[in-house]
């Protein structure tokens, strides 16, 4: 029996080096995380890992979280506030109280007040509340996601002209800009947004950069456009932007897109219908 154990522990070891490895230019830390059981471990390292971006690994008795990341995708504050949001205090962030007050009975561990007092982002006990708002309404802060929108509308124009060059640019600048958002900067609710888009975002940034036909270009630009249009919805930004729709696109299925102006000019068929389609919503 005693043999099957330490068979068993291998076996998980193995299958912890084999995910890091598969994590480029990583860099690994220690964080001290609150917590109690084994669902709080479950929990602790399903909210910070994230295939080929990042590991966490959280040890029940010492309540330590092993981190390993890629820092040019994340980063420790960043994975630290995802662990923070799903309920956990940690050495930089304080989880809410609504989301610590759902955790289940057994996980409620005992809160520690001063566990993120030497964090970047210390402050009272809810400061993870009081921040997001902050992040949302606040003029004076730098809009994290707006180089996001700003590579989106360049890409959108160059299929108006429909100029499949300019297009592999334009998309080839917004991968980049995905790959430098700060998620330490975002709040809440973009926070959430953000993770749930990221993927479908960079996919098909990338398909775009490398396609040389204008075609499907535009095919990719559909996907594109409702990964935008959903954060758009939850981002904090100044800019102003008109959800926009034609019927005849995408095989007459219709297809979405997303301008800073109300008139409308057609990314899917360009010049040869370029003023099919109306305004759905103001963002």
């Amino acid at each position: 029996m005693k043999n099957i154990y330490i068979f068993l522990g291998l076996l998980l070891a193995l299958g912890l080096n084999t995910s890091i490895a598969q994590i480029k230019n990583v860099k690994s830390t220690t964080v001290a995380v609150n917590g109690n059981c084994g669902m709080c471990k479950k929990t602790i390292e399903t909210n910070g890992s994230e295939s080929n971006v990042s590991k966490v690994s959280w040890d029940t008795d010492k309540k330590i979280a092993e981190i390993s990341f890629d820092s040019t995708k994340t980063s420790e504050e960043a994975i630290l506030k995802k662990i923070a949001l799903a309920g956990y205090d940690n050495a930089q962030f304080l989880a809410p109280d609504d989301v610590y007050g759902k955790l289940h009975e057994c996980c409620q561990y005992d809160r520690d007040h001063q566990m993120a007092k030497g964090g970047p982002n210390a402050g009272s006990h809810d400061h993870m509340q009081h921040g997001t708002e902050h992040n949302n309404h606040s003029t004076d802060q730098a809009k994290t996601l707006d180089p996001i929108f700003n590579a989106y509308l360049n890409l959108k124009d160059a299929l108006i002209a429909t100029d499949p060059k300019a297009a592999n640019a334009a998309a080839l600048k917004l991968s980049s800009a995905i790959q430098k958002v700060d998620m330490s900067s975002l709040g809440e609710k973009e926070h959430h947004t953000w993770m749930k888009v990221k993927a479908g975002l960079e996919k098909s940034a990338n398909q775009i950069s490398k396609d040389p036909k204008i075609e499907s270009q535009r095919n990719a630009f559909i996907n594109l456009s409702n990964e935008i249009y959903a954060l758009a919805k939850d981002a904090n930004t100044n800019l102003e932007l008109y959800y926009q729709f034609c019927p005849m696109a995408n095989n007459n299925k219709g297809a979405y897109w997303l301008s800073k102006e109300e008139k409308i000019k057609n990314p899917y068929f360009g010049s040869k219908m370029m003023t099919c389609g109306e305004v759905k919503e103001k963002i």
